[in-house]
């Protein structure tokens, strides 16, 4: 059989042990494109060919996963061309050996894995009866099972990071909408609806909802200019305006909110949650916490300080609560010149908050989809800092279905996706619709 093995040089030796025994079992092996003997090891750092050997004959793709793999530029990009083989319908077999317990990037899950952290012989004898046996179909059943075990994989490392004390949540939009708290269209369409009866009122014009409408279609891709058009016009009323919207349709709390404080409570076998950051104004996960007796502090500036003894909840964003005084000083992230605040200020309260939990935690991204700027900037300085290039956040993302389930647009859009986030140091956990996120949270405990 013809075989490629990509490896990184520093792991020559393990790479050399591998193709010792393929060879002796009577297999073609290349190492980095080269065909070598066992002796001479692994290839080099440099530029090399792409998996599949220089003929491009190889009917086995080996992977060799370390911490130095993850560290190799040269082979990251072997793995994204990995993945689109398979998003291609390659013929390909792809098999991947573990090296050690560095974490597999999720865009690599749905290959075979052979660990061969617990004992290399062993390992290889496993790879020598996977390359024996008849291929298998990458059907749908295959898929589930992959999915299956990279699941309990991450959930395996979330449980971990709780019982230390060092689980993080990070908690978008996404935690609120189901609770009544108005999606952001609607928010800024029932916000600029208030804004152009003030208009109306004051300045004698002939306005009505379809003037709020007109502007929510015109710059309803660029939502930040729409919030400074409100803070500019709503005057002293504007953070006012957007607490009495955000809790128009009195939310109260939902399935994903009751899953968050159950991962919230206190365990007697081991530390509690570390704290819980939000890009939301509103109150609620406090108010739900607090009525499950859970002791937490919202915090929305370097003033405020919390106990030990309470969950601090981070409103990076801002802070509105639902009722009684707006504490002075909070600046909502709701208009472009907040957020061009937020973003060139590299030593705001909001900013070194994130980034000290990024960098000393695992975080799980909840309702976030990754796409803010400023997150994605605090993401990426926290993985350049991160000496090892261990992929140790996670976010829970619903599979792409635009196309139709298993569709090749579909497995495109989740390689890039799942790229994109590995880039960033974050995992993704895929679930088929949102109501499944609650007892992945619950299934940390």
């Amino acid at each position: 059989m013809n075989i490629s093995l990509s490896a990184s040089s520093q792991d020559r030796r393990i790479a050399a042990a591998i193709a010792a025994r393929l060879e002796a079992e009577g297999h073609r092996i290349h190492v980095d494109g080269q065909p070598v003997k066992p002796a001479e090891g692994a290839g080099g750092e440099g530029a090399a060919d792409p998996p599949g050997g220089t003929d491009g004959r190889a009917e086995v793709l080996l992977v060799l996963i370390s911490a130095h793999a993850l560290r190799s530029h040269r082979l990251v990009q072997q793995f994204s061309a990995l993945a689109l083989r398979e998003v291609s319908g390659s013929r390909h077999r792809i098999v991947l050996l573990r090296a050690d317990d560095s974490p597999v990037p999720s865009h690599l899950s749905q290959f075979t894995q052979i660990d061969l952290a617990n004992g290399l012989d062993a390992g290889i004898d496993t790879l020598l009866r996977t390359l024996d046996a008849p291929e298998r179909e990458a059907g749908a059943r295959h898929r589930n099972a992959q999915r299956d075990e990279v699941l309990a994989a991450h959930l395996g490392k979330l449980r971990a990071a709780l019982r230390a004390g060092r689980l993080s949540l990070v908690c978008g939009a996404g935690v609120s909408v189901d609770a009544g708290i108005p999606e952001w269209n609607l928010l800024l369409l029932n916000l600029l609806e208030s804004m152009i009866e003030l208009l109306s009122r004051d300045h004698a014009l002939n306005l009505d909802r379809e003037a709020a409408e007109y502007l929510n279609r015109r710059h309803g891709a660029s939502s930040l200019i729409l919030g400074r058009y409100l803070k500019n016009n709503l005057g002293k009323d504007y953070a006012r305006k957007v607490r009495d919207t955000l809790y128009s349709n009195e939310p109260s709390g939902c399935g994903l909110i009751d899953a968050i404080v159950d991962i919230a409570r206190p365990e007697r076998d081991g530390k509690p949650l570390d704290s819980i950051i939000t890009f939301n104004f509103d109150a609620l996960l406090e108010e739900n916490l607090s009525r499950a007796n859970i002791r937490n502090r919202a915090i929305y500036s370097e003033a405020v300080r919390h106990d030990p003894n309470e969950l601090p909840v981070y409103h990076v964003h801002g802070y509105l609560p639902r009722s009684g005084r707006i504490p002075e000083g909070v600046e909502i992230v709701f208009s472009e010149d907040a957020y061009h605040n937020q973003f060139i200020d590299p030593f705001s309260w909001s900013n070194l908050m994130q980034l000290n939990k990024l960098t000393q935690n695992t975080c799980l991204f909840v309702g976030v989809s990754l796409t803010d700027p400023n997150l994605r900037r605090l993401l990426d300085v926290a993985w350049r800092k991160n000496p090892d290039k261990t992929i140790g956040h996670y976010a829970i993302k619903k599979l792409p279905r635009s196309q139709g389930a298993g569709s090749a647009f579909d497995d495109l859009a989740r390689l890039l996706e799942e790229q994109d986030a590995n880039t960033l140091g974050v995992n993704v956990i895929w679930v088929e619709d949102y109501p499944e996120i609650p007892g992945i949270i619950r299934a940390i405990r």
